[in-house]
């Protein structure tokens, strides 16, 4: 993450250590001889080392990069303070160019082949997301999509890891290098009007002090209340770099402690900095107060005496090779993610093997070694060139030749990504070019032969239009009073009377929601989609989740007091593995556990209850499937003796009560596993969206098979 940079925007350390009064406010003619902090390259490369083994071999967070936030802004802080105090103007423009022109040629070259990979090797149900995230990425607002996106019921490959995710920290680091020296450059002005006589870096301190209060307070509410979201949030993150500023300001008086205390804790803080991905919960508690843990160790490495002997931590830490590979810290924390994520696609592992990890560690480290070389070093030596000098001055050539690196940079990197886009495009083109004879759906004869042109529907990157929301919102008279129901949809001619039908249930009622609401309004009735998703309507199981529980209380008293002629529930429920005793997902189907208490009241309202069997749910995405199995369809089909129960539990469950025709089943499984194969692909159309979801594009082909089984199992007309 932070960039290796010149000497001058390293903190520049003074031979002899002095407090920061003096060290900071020297007068502005004098300049002191400063050395450069190798140790602090080897505690780069430490953190970032650290970085790459928990993510490669553990799937865990280290803290690493926590570290990396607090360093970019100690390395930032200290050169730029140095200035100010010397009386020199405070470096904005200049500044910004400056660092950006040496974040981004790297940046943009990894976002290449990145997009270039991807395009090849994912499956096509992750090309809007990863175009997306591409320009996150290119951007600096990673950490926001991913913070606005992953905690989305409805988003897909919420779980799958993207090649692009770790510039999450990338993009809070970019943000922060554009406010800190406009804090910077306020804590000047501040202190150029008002406080001339006292230290520059008493006034600086208390700005990035308040900060630090601020937005730890921040961070630990927001870890507490949504860890999801504050792990990627800014604000959350501001502390820590905060800490890296204090720290640069206040290092020269730490020198001047005790060289034995502050030894002792240079080596207390290394342990800590190492041992801290395995001790700590870094992925479930960061960035709250637990995030200090690795950054004032770091903090306390930092601070412990400088010179290179093996008593002082700094001793390990400038050794060669951990120095060079500070060099190319930034590089290696690029590639490293991407290379992990391709070749777990690749492979179809889990986890990398010990040697698998290895060559993903060597294999980041040569990258970062050419992008270095080759991009970063020859982009850097020319905004020095000073081969225009005659024709421009020095200082105006250099910014012209930053702006010009840091445009070239987005523009090159942009196009691959504006390629994809058009390509997505044109398959949509394509698509809706497509007749209904290529796309029948469950309406294909046993005669229908497909086109071999002709795209499978829905598109792989069309799927978060595939949701079934028919309808408008719950309006007027049906409009519900509680809070606690959250999602409510209607459509047909009310005549200011009950509803006909009344879809109550989760995501997998809905699922159902564009057939059963077609079937209603072309019979010239009324219904009513109430659900929540991921709540199963009568299962006390999913009552562990608090708005679960709100909801089946509130929607089981809204749609009594409606009494609907009909109400449709998903009364069976599926799973999609073998669980802990072995047993298959169909032996594991059972009735929902508190299905008769939840659906009396309905009954006594003097409503007819559908109760509908649910349907099979994979271990894997039908689409991703069908989209990597291309020409071998078979193999994404299932078994439905497999993903059933041998027996409807729906029907068993009848049975066994006195209900008579108030309350009926009704089982679609025949439309989606003919013969007993439930098929991922029916009529050149998805059955499913996801791994449990049926796509609309197959439920609106299947209204009159759906309409047909409905009529059957109710006699209504």
């Amino acid at each position: 993450m932070i960039r290796e940079e010149s000497a001058e925007d390293h903190f520049l350390f003074p031979t002899k250590a002095q407090p920061v009064t003096h060290t900071l406010d020297q007068p502005r003619k004098t300049t002191e001889r400063a050395g450069f902090r190798v140790d602090l390259q080897g505690l780069r490369a430490l953190a970032v080392l650290l970085v790459m083994c928990y993510h490669i071999w553990f799937s865990r967070v280290s803290g690493g990069v926590d570290i990396f936030l607090m360093l970019s802004a100690f390395f930032l802080t200290s050169s730029t303070a140095r200035r100010i105090a010397r009386g020199q103007r405070p470096p904005l423009l200049d500044g910004w160019l400056h660092r950006f022109s040496r974040l981004i040629p790297q940046a943009a070259v990894v976002i290449i082949g990145v997009v270039i990979a991807a395009w090849i090797i994912l499956p096509s149900t992750r090309w809007l997301e990863l175009i997306d995230q591409s320009n996150a990425s290119l951007f600096y607002w990673q950490n926001w999509y991913l913070s606005n996106h992953q905690v989305d019921y409805y988003a897909f490959n919420t779980a799958a890891a993207s090649p692009l995710q770790h510039f999450w920290s990338l993009s809070v680091q970019g943000q922060i290098f554009i406010i800190w020296p406009l804090v910077l450059a306020g804590s000047a002005l501040v202190w150029k009007k008002f406080f001339s006589r006292r230290s520059f870096a008493l006034v600086a301190g208390n700005a990035f002090g308040a900060i630090f209060v601020g937005s730890l307070a921040y961070s630990i509410h927001i870890t507490a209340t949504n860890q999801q979201v504050a792990y990627f949030h800014t604000g959350a993150r501001l502390w820590e770099f905060a800490l890296g500023s204090l720290l640069a300001l206040a290092l020269p008086w730490l020198s001047t402690l005790p060289e034995k205390i502050r030894r002792i804790g240079g080596w207390a803080g290394l342990v800590t900095v190492i041992g801290s991905g395995a001790v700590l919960d870094v992925q479930g508690q960061f960035p709250g107060f637990m995030a200090l843990v690795p950054t004032v160790a770091a903090a306390l490495v930092i601070a412990a005496p400088a010179p290179r002997s093996w008593a002082n931590p700094s001793g390990l830490l400038s050794l060669p090779p951990l120095v060079k590979l500070g060099d190319l810290s930034y590089g290696m924390y690029l590639w490293h993610w991407p290379m992990l994520v391709f070749y777990l696609e690749v492979s179809g592992n889990e986890k990398a093997s010990f040697l698998a990890g290895a060559i993903l560690i060597a294999a980041s480290i040569g990258a970062s070694w050419c992008t270095t070389k080759f991009i970063e070093k020859p982009a850097i030596a020319w905004q020095a060139s000073p081969s225009f000098s005659r024709l421009i001055p020095q200082a105006g050539f250099k910014l012209i030749a930053q702006f010009a690196v840091v445009a070239l940079g987005i523009g090159v990197a942009s196009l691959p990504v504006l390629a994809w886009e058009n390509n997505v495009e044109h398959r949509r083109a394509l698509a809706a070019a497509q007749t209904d004879t290529d796309n029948p759906g469950a309406n294909a004869t046993e005669d229908w032969d497909p086109s071999p042109a002709a795209l499978t529907l829905p598109l792989a990157t069309e799927l978060d239009s595939e949701w079934q929301t028919p309808g408008i919102a719950c309006e007027g008279p049906n409009a519900p009073e509680d809070k606690r129901i959250h999602f409510c949809e209607q459509g047909g001619d009310f005549d200011g009377g009950a509803p006909d039908l009344v879809l109550l249930g989760d995501s997998h009622m809905q699922h159902w929601s564009a057939a059963a609401s077609a079937m209603i309004e072309e019979a010239g009735g009324s219904w009513i989609l109430v659900y929540e998703p991921g709540c199963r309507y009568g299962s006390d199981a999913d009552r562990v989740d608090e708005t679960c529980s709100d909801f089946q209380d509130a929607a089981q008293d809204y749609v009594a007091d409606l009494a609907p002629q009909m109400v449709l529930t998903t009364a069976s429920k599926t799973v999609a593995a073998p669980d802990a005793m072995l047993r298959s997902p169909g032996e594991q189907e059972t009735l929902v556990d508190n299905y008769a208490e939840m659906i009396q009241p309905l009954l006594d309202a003097g409503s007819r209850v559908i109760a509908m069997r649910d349907t099979p749910r994979y271990t894997y995405s039908i689409p991703e499937c069908v989209d990597s199995n291309k020409g071998e369809l078979d193999n994404c089909d299932g078994s439905a003796g497999y993903a059933l129960n041998s027996v409807n539990p729906v029907e068993q469950f009848l049975d066994s009560k006195d209900y008579g025709n108030q309350v009926v089943s009704l089982d679609m499984t025949g439309l989606l596993c003919p013969d007993g194969v439930c098929k991922a692909v029916i009529g050149n159309v998805l059955t499913y969206l996801d791994d449990s979801h049926l796509s609309k594009t197959f439920v609106l082909s299947a209204k009159r098979q759906f309409t047909t089984s409905f009529k059957e199992a109710t006699n209504w007309e």
